[in-house]
């Protein structure tokens, strides 16, 4: 009887290694689209790791699999909104419903001894991108931007700079009120702390983030799942291009690029925006290891 025991939790750990194994290949090739297709995931590719979820979730039993069914259902749901209003690629949508199906609850973290509470594993991996984007972000566009000025220094505009400061001050002001309630970690300080300072480098060094990412096209050069920064453009630009295509804005869709291909104004497209897969993968990879970042804070 003890051997059967045995036996069914080392098939329980190998089962457990599988799907994770599956979830790192998969989601690191996402990113490896991201970075060298021009931020293209082929579509075969999107529709196969999504056959490829549905069958590992079969592997659970019915509630976990039920369980991961609902969140991938609800992260295509609000993913496709986000799509439609141009703030997320179609290949990400596809990638975090893989992700909800594959792992559905956050299992407890290889290097950290934190419990989870049966939180959802998406959950975790949406909180360590969103951290590793914003530190990351500003690092790579201002390097860039430092790099093409030369000798020349980087300038920040002193109003920027001033709410800059200003935003950095709040934050440690609200983390020092508040850990008089809440008694935060010394880690939890730093990750708390760790939001703020590219929050402010990427409101003082704005214009070198928005000129690294944009490039200024004609619409006979867009693709399909284009975005637009429409908060870039003036009025009177909006205002053409819905002339032309009533459901002109953020994204570039068949229909839209129907309508406005011919136009002779050009447009500022997020042509050079850092692949966020390859900051999915970071985040699948922070939350396996230690968990739910947030949980830090309180443990």
């Amino acid at each position: 009887m003890a051997w059967a025991t045995l036996s069914g939790l080392d098939n329980m750990l190998l089962a457990d290694l599988l799907r994770i194994l599956i979830l790192v290949i998969i989601t690191l090739a996402y990113a490896l689209f991201d970075i060298f297709n021009k931020r293209n995931v082929p579509n075969l590719f999107a529709y196969a790791t999504i056959a490829v979820g549905v069958l590992v979730a079969l592997t659970y039993g019915a509630g976990t699999a039920a369980y991961g069914f609902l969140i991938a259902i609800i992260a295509a749901a609000l993913g496709y909104l986000a799509y439609r209003a141009g703030f997320l690629g179609g290949g990400d949508v596809f990638e975090f419903a893989f992700i909800g199906l594959v792992l559905p609850m956050q299992a407890m973290p290889l290097l950290a001894s934190i419990p989870q509470f049966g939180l959802p594993f998406l959950l975790s991996v949406f909180i360590a991108t969103g951290y590793a984007t914003i530190i990351f972000t500003p690092l790579y566009y201002i390097i860039k931007g430092k790099r093409k000025l030369g000798h020349k220094k980087l300038e920040a505009d002193r109003n920027k700079a001033i709410a800059g400061f200003v935003i950095l001050a709040i934050y440690a002001g609200m983390i020092l009120f508040t850990n008089y309630k809440i008694h935060y970690s010394l880690l939890g300080m730093a990750i708390l702390l760790l939001a703020a300072v590219p929050s402010a480098a990427i409101l003082i060094y704005e214009k070198y983030i928005y000129e690294g990412m944009i490039l200024s096209v004609y619409p006979s050069k867009l693709e399909e799942g284009d975005m637009i920064a429409t908060n870039l453009m003036s009025k009177d630009d909006i205002a053409y291009f819905r002339e032309r295509s009533r459901h002109f804005g953020r994204l570039v869709d068949k229909k839209v690029l129907a309508k406005i291909k011919g136009a002779r104004r050009k447009l500022p497209v997020y042509k050079n925006a850092i692949p966020l897969a390859l900051f999915v993968f970071i985040g699948v990879a922070v939350s396996l290891a230690v968990g739910n970042i947030l949980l830090l804070v309180f443990f």
